[in-house]
């Protein structure tokens, strides 16, 4: 388990440590706010088709070559991006990381499949979940103090020397968990599978609430960094520490959800998580309307809205997953890549809409929690007509 946990660091180190920095990167470069957002956008996109590629690959070649292989890349990209001299060669640095990072993410829920099996994949999903948050909650502020301290290059070194570990606890711990795979799968083969699991109504719509409530968090999170610098008169440094609230909210709802384990059902955790994120969001914007100067009446509520997304991924994830027993790492893939997806589209979307008010902020943020619950209501009565089918 905590192999696993560790293997996923990389995301946070390529996400939530460069968050606090954007606005130093903007002002190193002389870039506008969207060429700097596109390079935190980028990651999210690259590491949502690289989600797509290691599951598949993953289930064609074995888990342990195909992750080590990504842990490797993330090494090459940080390390470039650290001696960067301008911005060109820092976004191919940033493009190397994105292509790496996913490996981790999309790896270890498909190990702890082939581990653990699927009834208590959903609980080991939050566990999982609940320590890996210990990543991004501490990444904001420790990358906010080291840009402060030592300027922000430091902040890629210090990405370099952990993915080295990351590299070397793989290499020594991981072992191969997926004996079976079959090497000769080839483009007809993988199109069939993807063709089965996108025609399953049940997998597209648990997939798609994870994808929706991760687009609400990292849009709250891509342009609150902005309100912090602009509205605020905030550091990278305050940012990371305002940060902590909204992933200590994000654990505490996946630790929720692995303390109940299998005595709450999916159906009922994924529909309650989203409609707590749904009354967050409007708790939320009282919140800013009548304490506007006072960054906690932000990241309070942002801090329920991660509660309210901790509540309700693993179960969704684990029910995607698990409706499709044979092609858990292919699954495991798409889930990922969605939830990227959507959270890249949704930072690159609203910092192209930032003007220094909330109100983008929480137009954005609302729809987003509105469609994961029709996600989740509508996977919900898929699965059950699928086991009233199955019964007659």
């Amino acid at each position: 388990m905590v192999a696993l946990v560790t293997i996923t660091l990389i995301g946070p180190l390529a996400i939530h440590m460069y968050i606090p920095i954007m606005p130093t990167i903007q002002q190193a470069f002389g870039v506008s706010t969207l060429l700097t957002t596109l390079t935190f956008s980028l990651v999210l996109f690259v590491m949502a088709f690289g989600t797509l590629a290691y599951g598949t690959m993953s289930d064609k070649f074995g888990r342990k070559p195909v992750l080590m292989v990504g842990l490797s890349l993330f090494v090459v990209g940080s390390a470039l991006c650290a001696i960067s001299w301008n911005f060109e060669i820092l976004f191919v640095g940033r493009l190397f990381q994105a292509i790496a990072a996913g490996c981790g993410i999309v790896l270890a829920r498909a190990i702890a499949r082939d581990v653990y099996g699927p009834e208590k994949l959903a609980q080991v999903i939050a566990y999982i979940t609940t320590a890996y948050v210990l990543g991004p909650t501490l990444a904001p502020p420790i990358g906010g103090a080291i840009s402060d301290l030592f300027g922000w290059n430091a902040v890629f070194y210090f990405a370099t020397g952990v993915s080295l570990l990351v590299v070397l606890l793989g290499g020594l711990v991981i072992r191969e968990t997926h004996h079976n795979h079959k090497r000769d799968r080839g483009p007809t083969n993988l199109f069939r599978d993807y063709s089965q699991l996108l025609r399953n109504p049940v997998f597209i719509g648990y997939a798609l609430v994870p994808a929706f409530t991760s687009g609400a968090f990292f849009a709250l999170a891509a342009y609150s960094t902005f309100l912090m610098n602009d509205h605020y008169r905030g550091t990278s440094g305050q940012y990371g520490l305002y940060f902590i609230l909204l992933t200590v909210g994000f654990m505490s709802g996946n630790f929720i959800s692995g303390r109940l384990g299998t005595r709450v059902s999916s159906d009922y955790m994924i529909v309650f998580g989203c409609l707590t994120g749904i009354i967050t969001v409007e708790l939320l914007t009282l919140s800013v309307l009548v304490i506007p100067d006072e960054p906690l009446a932000l990241f309070m509520p942002g801090a329920l809205i991660g509660l309210a997304q901790g509540l309700a991924m693993p179960h969704a994830q684990a029910a995607a997953i698990n409706s499709e027993p044979n092609l858990t790492g292919t699954g495991s893939g798409i889930v990922m890549f969605l939830h990227f997806s959507a959270a890249a589209l949704a930072s690159l979307f609203i910092s192209a809409l930032y003007d220094k008010t909330f109100f983008p902020m929480i137009e954005v943020i609302s729809v987003l929690s509105v469609c994961a619950l029709i996600s989740g209501l509508f996977a919900n009565a898929s699965r059950k007509k699928r086991r009233i089918s199955a019964t007659t």
